[in-house]
């Protein structure tokens, strides 16, 4: 039976799987923000100081001492899940308030290891259905495009997500480049100027995937967390459309 990832506009039965996207694609980096964080200059001073303070002031056993980093180390954990519950929360908001959204559906027989696949990926206005019968559908991806407002008309790419799990993953089939040119193609069909995007040093395989699409770094910064030593760098991408694209949809096929 064959087996296709169609990209098609988002409806409203979709909402609730493209939150548990969303928020999946924040869990599936908490550890490496956990590293991150772990290993700045500032944590590891306060490391050191708490366990000065507990020996010199406190008295504390030097075998006592072997729990700080465990502390520490548990502070640095929750502190990263936490944050990124409330970041996974404001981007479903603005999921919610997109000007449009497109999810990546595949269609085919139940995989039992998505990571075998090699499906075709395809527009929905370029689908033909195969499959006679029940067939088992998923969505496995999603993006979404709000307004920017301003001297010229932009947008906003957000909230691009593709499954991904340890034994269920659905990245490296070519969903999320799709799902970036569907939304290019819709942009430049509405005469946009540009599409942004922003990322933080925590998403390397989304910034391959603009990259590979045509967007170029604009400006660079960083967030502060923590006054001015505990920051975490960001890069502003953005995507020119003053060029048509008529042909971006073929890209598609695979």
């Amino acid at each position: 039976m064959t087996c296709e990832i169609v990209i098609r506009k988002a409806r409203a039965e979709d909402e609730p799987f493209r939150a548990a996207l969303i928020r999946g694609s924040f869990a599936s980096y908490h550890r490496d923000a956990f590293f991150l964080f772990f290993f700045q200059e500032l944590t590891l001073q306060a490391g050191v100081l708490c366990g000065a303070v507990l020996f010199i002031f406190c008295g504390a056993a030097l075998r006592s001492l072997l729990l700080v980093p465990l502390a520490l180390a548990a502070a640095v954990a929750a502190s990263v899940y936490v944050a990124h519950a409330a970041l996974a929360d404001k981007r479903v908001q603005e999921m919610r308030k997109e000007a449009v959204g497109f999810v990546a559906e595949y269609h085919g027989p139940l995989p039992a290891d998505p990571r075998l696949l090699r499906p075709a990926v395809l527009l929905e206005e370029e689908w033909t259905p195969h499959h006679k019968g029940p067939v088992h559908t998923q969505v496995v991806g999603t993006a979404s495009v709000s307004e920017l407002w301003g001297p010229q008309r932009a947008g906003w790419l957000h909230s691009l997500a593709v499954h991904d799990d340890d034994d269920d993953s659905w990245r490296g089939r070519g969903a999320g480049s799709c799902l970036v040119r569907a939304a290019r193609v819709w942009a430049a069909a509405r005469r946009w100027a540009a599409l942004h995007a922003r990322l933080s040093e925590l998403q390397p395989a989304a910034g391959r995937t603009l990259r590979a699409a045509g967007f170029r770094a604009r400006a660079a910064g960083c967030r502060r967390l923590l006054g001015p030593h505990l920051t975490l760098a960001l890069s502003h991408l953005v995507l020119d459309l003053a060029t048509t694209h008529a042909d971006a949809d073929a890209e598609c096929r695979h």
